[in-house]
């Protein structure tokens, strides 16, 4: 059975909250540009937006955390 997509956001928020950094900063340690960083995180972690990441994408907000995805997900 797949994971609950509402639940995994909400993981992710609350990792990036206790992660004490802003959006902007978890977007351009993601490799996003200083432009688009803070809505490419917000989209991420936004439960009213239809969005379906890809692995790649977790993959670099679980490094921009500096933790493992699979505690992420």
């Amino acid at each position: 059975m797949a994971p609950d997509k509402d639940a995994i956001r909400a993981k992710l928020r609350k990792a990036a909250e206790a992660s004490g950094k802003t959006q902007q900063e978890i977007g351009e340690a993601m490799g996003f540009t200083a432009g688009g960083a803070r809505q490419a995180v917000s989209r991420l972690l936004n439960p009213e937006v239809d969005y379906d990441p890809r692995l790649s994408t977790l993959v670099e907000f679980a490094k921009a955390l500096k933790k493992p995805l699979s505690e992420l997900l």
